[in-house]
């Protein structure tokens, strides 16, 4: 049985920074899996906020910086690399990230379902090149009001793959979680970042302008003359695609590429943290000692660990 402490939150909510500081101070044989579905890809640096490669290594940092952009990795993907390298790691393993999916099918698995070899979700992709966005949504939307409801709209892979479960299977995807099994035997911990909405939001305004001040449009460029273009699932992360529509289509000023970042950034943190109040996690205030040191004794006695 593995043992496993989720870290939750917003992106910019200090996640990282909260658990270097826990293991820096209480557990320094600790190891870090991430759950970060943008983090995996190589070149992806800036605006995935990536541990530089001295920090990766004191931390033991594991499914991170691994994967080519121009591959399309998934969460089974993700699931596969977990169940190989979670044996490996040194305890306790802390899972930090904000990829609310990634975290819920380690916690839970994944459902099965027939192979039709893609079939299905073609038909879709070509509906959405035809239609649009809203088009697909609004089909969500109709068969499936739990799932529009819970899951990120703005990210038509997961609007996609729930219809695309409900036309294989005649089931609804939010019905089909509670046919899941986990992966591999595991127990957890659930933790998320509390931090207020304000502070939350002006903090990411100002993580957009160091992103942009540190070179993310050059970062963006070298992505795409490397060959990755917006089909590719690395350049569907907030940042990438909008300084993909600056650079290669021009239809944009600087001034709005960063506004445009920014709003979408607070819009997907609030999804994120949507996502997490439904797992009903420990919610962890990082400037409250007392909260802390409880924490770390809960930690402490999950893992067995002796003072």
């Amino acid at each position: 049985m593995y043992r496993i402490i989720f870290i939750s939150g917003a992106t910019a909510s200090g996640k990282s920074e909260f658990v270097h500081a826990l293991i820096d101070k209480y557990f320094p044989n600790a190891s870090i899996l991430s759950v970060d579905s943008m983090q995996v890809y190589k070149m992806l640096c800036i605006g995935t906020a990536k541990p530089k490669e001295e920090i990766k290594n004191k931390y033991n940092y594991n499914i991170i910086d691994c994967i080519d952009p121009k591959l399309n990795f998934t969460v089974n993907d993700y699931l596969d690399i977990c169940a190989s390298v979670i044996p490996k790691m040194s305890n306790p393993i802390f899972a930090v990230g904000g990829t609310g999916f990634y975290s819920s099918a380690l916690k839970y698995g994944l459902f099965k379902e027939s192979d039709d070899n893609g079939i299905v979700r073609k038909k879709l992709y070509d509906d959405y090149e035809q239609h649009g966005h809203s088009y697909m949504v609004d089909i969500l939307k109709n068969i499936d009001i739990d799932s529009y409801n819970t899951i990120d709209t703005q990210n038509i892979r997961r609007v996609i793959r729930a219809i695309e479960v409900y036309y294989k299977t005649g089931k609804k995807f939010s019905e089909m979680k509670n046919e899941r099994q986990p992966i591999m035997p595991i127990k957890y911990l659930d933790y998320a970042i509390d931090k207020d909405r304000n502070i939350l939001y002006d903090d990411i305004n100002a993580r957009v302008i160091n992103m942009f001040e540190n070179g993310l449009l050059e970062e963006v460029r070298s992505i795409i003359d490397y060959g990755v273009n917006i089909k590719n699932t690395s350049m569907q992360g907030i940042g990438y695609k909008e300084c993909y529509e600056y650079l290669v289509n021009k239809t944009i000023s600087y001034d709005r590429l960063i506004y445009n970042v920014q709003i979408n950034t607070r819009h997907f943190a609030k999804r994120q943290l949507t996502w997490f109040r439904r797992e009903k996690p420990n919610w962890t205030n990082v400037n409250d000692n007392s909260a802390i040191e409880n924490m770390v004794m809960e930690v402490k006695a999950f893992c067995n660990i002796m003072n």
